[in-house]
């Protein structure tokens, strides 16, 4: 949660914060807390709220933590979380990849303290060309840099390295079309990128524990026609 306007305090723990404009909340899943605006002036507030197996392991390696960290309202990474409201606002197709990525981008700055224009730059420009499904050493040459340059960078703040978020983005976008579209495995696979179906497959059910067939079939399961009543004979 950040805050943009106004102030008050946060508390958990025992410790007490006072906070106000740029003021950013890390709070873990069950971290017990309780805040108060001021009463005179209340505050405005942005939330963005992250599940998944990268927080879990996050968060088991003991790297998500509780805490209050500072941000400039002129900082890059403060336009990332306006974006990502202005893409769920929107609602457009394949948003959700998108703010995915970009709020795990957004949280991994605030992790790791960084506000360096030019990283908040470098991350924005790749994930940028990331969505269009270039390949990461296109993007690279793109953003005037080498590889091993855009890895540190992407494993400094993320944790990833450009290829896994590469691979996370389209697997996200995979998920929404194979859930949402009509469009044949084959066909997802070569919109995304893929080499062929059976590679979307593989990387899919790694990641998901299913093959997309599978995860297909299951939704159109849940999604049928129901009953309105059902009647089976009593016993006389």
């Amino acid at each position: 949660m950040t805050i943009s306007q106004g102030s008050g305090f946060l508390q958990f723990s025992e410790a007490r914060h006072k906070v106000g404009p740029g003021s950013v909340f890390i709070l873990p899943p069950g971290c017990w807390h309780r805040y108060r605006p001021d009463p005179k002036i209340g505050w405005v507030e942005d939330w963005v709220e992250l599940r998944g197996t990268t927080l879990d392991a996050w968060i088991s390696k003991g790297l998500l933590k509780p805490g209050v960290t500072q941000i400039s309202l002129e900082s890059p990474s403060w336009g990332w979380l306006k974006e990502i409201h202005g893409l769920c606002r929107a609602h457009s197709p394949g948003f959700r990849p998108a703010v995915a990525g970009l709020s795990m981008a957004y949280l991994a700055l605030v992790l790791a303290g960084e506000d360096s224009s030019k990283t908040s730059d470098i991350i924005l420009r790749a994930r940028e060309l990331l969505l269009t499904g270039l390949d990461v050493s296109v993007v690279a040459k793109q953003l005037g840099i080498s590889y091993l340059t855009l890895y540190r960078h992407f494993k400094k703040t993320i944790g990833l390295s450009p290829k896994e978020y590469a691979m996370k983005i389209r697997l996200a976008q995979a998920e929404d079309l194979i859930s949402g579209s009509d469009m044949s495995i084959k066909q997802v696979a070569k919109r995304l990128g893929f080499h062929s179906a059976s590679h979307l497959s593989l990387e899919y059910k790694k990641a998901n524990g299913v093959a997309p067939q599978m995860k297909r079939q299951a939704n159109a399961e849940n999604s049928g026609p129901k009953d309105i009543f059902s009647w089976r004979p009593e016993a006389l």
